[in-house]
């Protein structure tokens, strides 16, 4: 089980790294994002993966769920930090 736990934590730092850019580019414009979210596509992509990963996450209790979110959010924010000019 904890392996389990670790790759759930990895899984949902990964897509809230891939959530921030798409932020970044609604607020900011295409000259502050990455190329790949520029295509309609990859953002339907990362989208899907975030709201399928919080689904999942729900099939295990109320607790994933937020584990879940939290995960994201550390992601978004070590994205956000990483990514800053």
């Amino acid at each position: 089980m904890d392996i389990f736990n670790f790759a759930h934590v990895i899984i949902g730092v990964l897509i809230g790294m891939a959530v921030e850019p798409m932020g970044r580019f609604a607020l900011q414009g295409p000259d502050a994002a990455p190329h790949w979210v520029l295509s309609k596509i990859s953002r339907t992509i990362v989208a899907v993966m975030m709201w399928g990963f919080i689904i999942f996450s729900a099939t295990f209790g109320f607790e994933y769920t937020l584990y879940a979110v939290l995960e994201i959010a550390i992601g978004v924010f070590i994205s956000y930090y990483l990514m800053r000019k």
